[in-house]
């Protein structure tokens, strides 16, 4: 099971800066532009609400930098996202 979480973390990006209305179908829509996707969550905290961030996890490794490139600054809301790998540990 550890070696498909660091597989996944490989395939992921760390999306920051999400407005209180972006959802995860949003999400999957714009990214889907980038290339094509495994899944997107954006975390919720214990009362159920959701986080300022997402992770959004590609079918393939090559995609990360591309859809970095492509959608890091897109405005969602009047807000710039920030779109990173996942595997650089910025988000810890």
């Amino acid at each position: 099971m550890e070696n498909r979480s660091i597989m996944d973390d490989t395939r992921t990006v760390w999306c920051g800066n999400l407005s209180d209305d972006v959802t995860e179908e949003l999400l999957f829509e714009l990214f889907l532009q980038a290339a094509p996707l495994e899944r997107v969550k954006i975390p919720t905290d214990r009362e159920g609400r959701k986080s300022n961030f997402a992770f959004i996890t590609f079918k393939h490794e090559a995609s990360v930098n591309y859809a970095q490139q492509l959608l890091n600054g897109t405005r969602l809301f009047e807000k710039p996202i920030n779109v990173k790998p996942r595997n650089n540990n910025l988000f810890i």
